[in-house]
């Protein structure tokens, strides 16, 4: 669901329906659970903009961190490794194409990415429907077992 509404109306009305549709539906049930996740993130997201704006203070700077110890193998890391896995749902939800499950540090996801776990893509994989697949850039499958 990357085309959602902006107004608060409608995205609890979406969010309302979703949730309605996971007590009910348990073949997509992960499928709509990313959904739903999504439609959150967009009604906090509109009601942050909704929300009167108070004038900032100005804020002081922060002190800067203290330097990380450099590995023991003396290979050094300039930035923290995200690991695990994302998914980057359909255009929207008729769209013929599948939600895309993408390595942590992937960039080649178009819309906006959630956590999932290798559990939910087992599960989406195993959907005859076939309402999940793999990157091709990234190649998550190749680290991912699926089970099968």
């Amino acid at each position: 669901m990357t085309e959602l509404p902006p107004d608060l109306a409608r995205l609890r009305a979406i969010l309302r329906y979703l949730d309605e549709q996971l007590a009910g539906n348990e073949t997509v049930g992960i499928y709509l659970l990313l959904q739903r996740d999504a439609a959150r993130i967009a009604l906090a997201a509109a009601e942050r903009r909704a929300a009167p704006q108070r004038p900032s203070r100005p804020r002081r700077a922060a002190p800067a961190p203290a330097p990380a110890p450099a590995p023991a193998n003396g290979s050094a890391s300039s930035a923290p490794q995200r690991t695990g896995y994302v998914i980057e749902p359909k255009k929207h939800p008729k769209h013929p194409a599948p939600a895309l499950y993408h390595l942590a540090d992937c960039t080649m996801p178009q819309r906006e990415t959630s956590r999932i776990t290798p559990d939910q893509i087992r599960l989406g994989l195993r959907d005859p429907l076939g309402i999940l697949a793999a990157c091709e850039f990234c190649g998550p499958g190749k680290k991912l077992d699926t089970g099968d």
